[in-house]
């Protein structure tokens, strides 16, 4: 019976720049009881996956080029080496991963202290990480490309991925964000086969807001037929006090709801013209993260620190679709 798994789908270890053996990031995540891990190291490729009964590692690997960055999972070595300097480069590279079985996802394309310097084309991966380690403006960023795309008729499957490499003090990183894949098991074809089809919800964390969008027994990732006056349901466990509540469309913004305490939700709204709905939570970010997040900022791309910092996303799901 299918049901949602938690999982980290982007994470280093001492094979490249992470700070723990691939042995430690395990179990790790097995204290923070996660379901699964892709430990997704630049440029290498695992000997052996560390093995656990608590987490299915899923093998993986970051494909780390000047001109972006993308995750293979699924297979030991999805390509025979990491030479990739163009774009064509990468689409051979991308062909001769599926062919061997990968999965693959375009990382971080709006990061702006690793850009993506080639031609964004998430048509040629399985799904885009639109969240990148904790929530900052880059990834609002991405999260509005991403639905631009989707108003051009294409559909895009989401991840999160912590791309974890150490935690700093009292944070706890490897688990911001985390995706949670709706799959009939935790088996790795069955978590990589729901990404691929856009069977996710992405959270702050273990436990924090998680939404799900529903049009009759239809989920995110799947497409609806509409012959007109459907109306989608959205279910939200866990929105925090002063948190709001979005439901966006192809139209646009169509339901706003702010929490005055900490609640569940359930309600439903009108498809109506819309080819795809999402549903995110943001928040109004306190001063002093304002301030660390303009000074991290100023380093990778020079903005001031006085600069506006948008209200952040706290939960966020992929998209379903509506077709006539």
């Amino acid at each position: 019976m299918s049901k949602w798994y938690a999982g980290v789908t982007h994470c280093h270890t001492t094979r490249s720049d992470g700070k723990y053996a691939p042995e430690k990031i395990v179990s790790m995540a097995e204290e923070r009881k996660l379901d699964f891990l892709m430990i997704t190291d630049h440029n290498k490729i695992l000997d052996r996956k560390p093995e656990s009964r608590k987490v299915t590692v899923i093998y993986g690997t970051e494909l780390t080029k000047h001109g972006g960055h993308s995750n293979f999972w699924g297979v030991q070595a999805p390509f025979d080496d990491f030479e990739c300097e163009t774009i064509e480069d990468l689409k051979e590279k991308i062909a001769t991963a599926k062919q061997r079985g990968a999965t693959t996802s375009m990382n971080h394309p709006l990061c702006t202290g690793c850009p993506w310097r080639w031609e964004k084309l998430p048509e040629l991966f399985d799904c885009v990480e639109v969240w990148n380690s904790p929530q900052h403006i880059d990834n609002m960023r991405c999260t509005e490309w991403w639905a631009d795309e989707l108003r051009k008729d294409k559909k895009i499957p989401v991840v999160g991925g912590s791309d974890y490499h150490e935690d700093y003090y009292v944070t706890d990183l490897m688990i911001n964000p985390v995706t949670y894949v709706y799959a009939e098991s935790a088996d790795t074809d069955d978590i990589l086969r729901a990404i691929r089809e856009g069977k996710t919800t992405i959270c702050a964390g273990i436990g924090t807001t998680f939404i799900e969008i529903f049009c009759g027994d239809k989920m995110l990732g799947d497409t609806v037929k509409v012959t007109g006056g459907e109306k989608a349901r959205v279910t939200v466990k866990g929105l925090k006090k002063g948190h709001t509540l979005k439901v966006i469309g192809s139209t646009g913004l169509i339901y706003e709801h702010t929490a005055n305490k900490k609640e569940d939700l359930d309600f439903t709204v009108d498809v109506g013209d819309n080819t795809f709905l999402y549903a995110l939570s943001d928040y109004k970010v306190a001063y002093p993260v304002r301030l660390g997040h303009n000074l991290i900022m100023k380093k990778r791309n020079h903005c001031r620190l006085t600069d506006p910092v948008p209200r952040f996303i706290y939960a966020q799901t992929g998209a379903i679709y509506f077709e006539k």
